[in-house]
């Protein structure tokens, strides 16, 4: 068997100072920390009546690149819509004829669902 390599103590404590003086590499931030960051400036836009694609412009023009979709991903809740399509009185009188039990199109399975399996396939 060969003889095991020593490092010296005075290497290691240099690569200890190397790595501890090592700048920080993770500067920026997701788009959806970003959409974070600016929650209440968007928020306030969004009152003062822009819509989610004018401010993804806006905020493009200033080197804060985000899609439309992530920002309503964060910001709204989940239905809810800017104000063109809030406002579309066809679209309510739509939701508003629409059967109570029937269930939403955009309604997800609940992860505890099993369908059933038909008898020829047991």
């Amino acid at each position: 068997m060969g003889k095991f390599k020593r490092i010296a103590m005075k290497d290691i404590k240099a690569m200890q100072k190397t790595l501890d003086d090592l700048p920080d590499k993770n500067l920026g931030k997701t788009r959806e920390e970003a959409v974070e960051l600016l929650d209440v400036q968007i928020r306030k836009a969004l009152e003062k009546g822009y819509t989610v694609r004018e401010l993804s412009e806006i905020m493009a023009d200033g080197n804060v690149s985000i899609p439309p979709p992530v920002i309503r991903a964060r910001l709204l809740p989940k239905g809810e819509t800017t104000r063109k399509r809030a406002s579309s009185p066809s679209k309510a009188r739509d939701t508003a004829s629409a059967p109570a039990d029937a269930a939403p199109a955009s309604a997800e399975t609940p992860s505890y669902y099993t369908p059933d399996i038909p008898d020829s396939e047991l």
